[in-house]
C-alpha cells in the first residue's frame, strides 16, 4: 500500500513538472514539446491505471458535497485531459507524425483551451487531494519552519495572482490560437509566475474542500458536510 501511494505522489509531482514545461512551447520549441506532451499523456494513463478502483466506485455509495465536489473536478479534469491529447495527436509533426494527420485549424485553437483548462483543474485536483500530501509535509518539515512557511505560501499566492494577469491566463481559457509571452521575459520568469499559479489554485482549492468537509453548526448541533 505505501508503495502504491509512493507511486501516485511520484506520478503526480512528474506530472506538475511536465505541464509546467509543456505550456512553455514558446520557450522550447515544438519537438521538446511533443516529447513533454507525449510523456504527460503516458503518465495520466498510469495515473488512471493506478486509481481505476475509484472509477469502478463512481455508482456505488452516497454523495455528499465533498464527494460531488472531488468527482466533478476528476471528470471534468478526464474529459479536458482526452481532449488535449486528441488535439495534440491531430498537431504532432513529430512524435506521431506516423499517424499521418494534418494538424486543422479547428485542433490549433482548441488545444491551448484543453492545455490551460487542465493545469488549472490538475492544480484543483492536486489541492482537493491536499490531505494526501500534508502528513508527509509535516513529517519532513521541522517546527521552525511552520511561520516561514506561512509566509511564503502567503507570497506565493499573492504572486499567484499578479502572474494570472500578468501572462493573460483568462484569455487561454476560451479557444484561442496563440499563447501570450510578454516581450523579453525569460523562461525562468514564465515557469516561475506558472507556478504561483499552480499554488494558487491548489491551495484555494484545499482550503475549500477543508471549510466544505468541517462541520457545521445548524440549530446548536453539529452535522458533517
Amino acid at each position: 500500500m505505501k508503495l502504491k501511494i509512493s507511486l501516485k505522489l511520484g506520478l503526480d509531482f512528474t506530472m506538475t513538472v511536465l505541464f509546467l514545461l509543456s505550456l512553455a512551447y514558446p520557450f522550447t520549441g515544438n519537438l521538446p514539446h511533443e516529447l513533454l506532451g507525449a510523456a504527460l499523456l503516458v503518465c495520466f494513463i498510469l495515473h488512471n491505471l493506478l486509481n481505476a478502483g475509484w472509477y469502478k466506485g463512481l455508482l456505488r455509495g452516497n454523495y455528499n458535497a465533498r464527494r460531488t465536489v472531488l468527482t466533478l473536478v476528476n471528470l471534468l479534469l478526464l474529459l479536458v485531459m482526452i481532449g488535449l491529447a486528441l488535439s495534440s495527436i491531430l498537431l504532432s509533426r513529430k512524435v506521431f507524425s506516423f499517424l499521418q494527420l494534418e494538424g486543422s485549424w479547428a485542433a490549433r485553437r482548441w488545444h491551448p483551451f484543453f492545455a490551460y483548462w487542465g493545469f488549472l483543474l490538475s492544480a484543483i485536483h492536486l489541492g482537493l487531494h491536499g490531505g494526501l500530501f500534508m502528513p508527509l509535509i509535516q513529517r519532513l518539515a521541522p517546527a521552525w519552519t511552520v511561520w516561514p512557511g506561512r509566509i511564503a505560501a502567503w507570497a506565493a499566492a499573492f504572486y499567484g495572482i499578479y502572474a494570472l494577469f500578468y501572462w493573460k491566463v483568462f484569455s487561454h481559457l476560451g479557444i484561442t490560437s496563440f499563447v501570450h509571452i510578454p516581450r523579453g521575459r525569460a523562461l525562468f520568469s514564465f515557469l516561475a509566475g506558472h507556478l504561483a499559479i499552480l499554488f494558487l489554485a491548489a491551495a484555494g482549492a484545499h482550503l475549500f474542500i477543508n471549510w466544505l468537509s468541517a462541520p457545521k453548526a445548524v440549530s446548536g448541533e453539529n452535522t458533517h458536510a
